[in-house]
This record gives structure tokens, sequence and C-alpha cells, in this order.
């Protein structure tokens, strides 16, 4: 049995490390690579999935136009206002089923109270009979998509009246 020096202990203990420390870095190197290719995998696959999105959203939507121009076309042929109307409104509720079919859903505000995550107040109304900042007119509804808010309900608010002679109070800007 050899006996060993402490700076020979200390010369293979200093190999021993720089060997791992050696390992380590090929580890850590490997990791960068892989979680490089995963994030450029990931661009792809999510690229990939916005094209096919758009297509199957055009899929659905381009029958909705085909009507609109048989539409047009018959309006062009027939003087009937009554038909034309009636077919612009079978289109309208063929697009709200489309737009329904893909997550789009609208919801109304009348009598709720204001909630800016989900209205957009136009103008305030003086208004003793409801609670102040309740809705009470809706100007246009608002859209959710899969529980986000993608377009507000535009709305008119009620205030109370504090003696003021003021009626209406635009909000706009």
């Amino acid at each position: 049995m050899e006996r060993k020096g402490p700076v020979t202990k200390l010369k293979e203990d200093l190999k021993n490390k720089e060997r791992e420390i050696k390992e380590f870095r090929d580890k850590y190197l490997r990791a960068l690579a892989d979680m490089d290719n995963f994030r450029k995998r990931m661009d792809k696959e999510l690229d990939s999935f916005r094209k096919y999105a758009q297509v199957e959203f055009f899929n659905k939507i381009i029958p909705v136009l085909d009507s609109f121009e048989r539409a047009m076309d018959g309006a062009n042929l027939e003087n009937d206002h009554e038909k034309y109307a009636e077919g612009v409104e079978m289109i309208y509720r063929q697009l709200k089923e489309v737009l329904k079919s893909m997550g789009l859903e609208e919801f109304s505000s009348l009598g709720e109270l204001f909630d800016p995550a989900r209205h957009e107040a136009v103008a305030t109304i003086v208004n003793d009979d409801k609670p102040e900042n309740t809705i009470v007119e809706e100007i246009s509804k608002g859209y959710i998509v899969k529980e986000r808010v993608i377009k507000p309900a535009k709305v008119l608010v009620s205030k109370q009246n504090k003696g003021g002679n003021e009626d209406v109070e635009n909000n706009r800007d």
C-alpha cells in the first residue's frame, strides 16, 4: 500500500473536482441545447397551430360570405325587400352560430352593477329609481371568449341626483 502525502491527496482531489466540473459543464451545455431545441419546437408548433386555427376559422366563415353574395345577387334580381330582409336575418343567425361554435359568447348587462373589467361606461344618467352605478341602458353588447372579455359592453350607468340639473353626463373624451 502506497502512502500518500497531503499534496498528493490535494492533487487527486483537484483532478476529481476538475473532472466533476467538466461533467457538470457538459450536462449544463446539453440542458441548454435541449431547452433551445424545445423552445424552437414549441415556436414551430405554435406557428402551425395559428395557421390551422386560421384555416378552421376561414372554413367556417366562408359559407356565411357565400350566403351574403347570394343575398346580394338575389336583391339585384328582385325588388322583394321582405325576402331580402329574411335572407339577411338568416345570414345573421348563421354568422352568430359560426362565431358561437368557435367560442364567442355575447353578454348583456342591463340591471347589473358597473364592472370596468366587463363594461365601458359611455355616459352616466341621473336615475333615482336604480342604485348608483347600475347599468340602465346598453349601447352595444359585450363579447367573451373562454371567460376572457374581448369586447366590453358599452353602457349607460345610473348616478344619483345630488341637486344638479344635468340629466346626462357624457364620459367620452
